[in-house]
């Protein structure tokens, strides 16, 4: 009856795992995140070509871009970011 019992929980347990990862999978939230970040980098390269190539807006964005890169590289290699 024990035994039953286990198995029955182990066998929901895996097929509750195999179908959080399939949704994880299949979830494009993170996409649309991309999406933003393609026209910001856009947007951002034609600030640059307006506005020349010093100033305070290209020291501006090379902050910003410089921040990002090290929260993206922090998150990517697991140690989180805070916003």
């Amino acid at each position: 009856m024990l035994n039953n019992t286990l198995l029955k929980a182990y066998c929901g347990a895996e097929v509750y795992i195999k179908n959080s990862v399939k949704d994880f999978f299949k979830k494009e939230e993170g996409v649309t995140a991309v999406e933003y970040a393609i026209v910001v980098a856009g947007v951002a390269a034609v600030v640059l070509f307006i506005f020349g190539s010093s100033g305070p807006v290209r020291e501006m964005l090379n902050t910003t871009f410089t921040t990002l890169q090290t929260k993206i590289t922090s998150m990517i290699n697991g140690g989180g970011a805070t916003p």
